[in-house]
């Protein structure tokens, strides 16, 4: 999937970058150009690069209601 349409970045050169040891917003956007242009997909990037390094993003509403928390 295109995550950057000004620079054509897919989602898999973000995760293979990652792989490389590019592990932070700016470094991507330093190696690949996301974000640099109308920045509209740095949110994206940003899932991509926290899906894909074992951290998990802080939902409210699952800490409100503990029944929506997964096992």
């Amino acid at each position: 999937m295109y995550v950057c349409i000004c620079n054509a970045v897919t989602d898999t050169q973000i995760i293979e970058a990652q792989q490389n040891g590019l592990k932070t917003m700016a470094q991507i956007t330093e190696h690949l150009g996301v974000g640099n242009c109308c920045g509209r997909c740095v949110e994206t990037a940003k899932e991509v690069l926290a899906e894909n390094s074992g951290v998990r993003k802080f939902i409210p509403q699952m800490a409100e209601n503990p029944s929506l928390v997964p096992a």
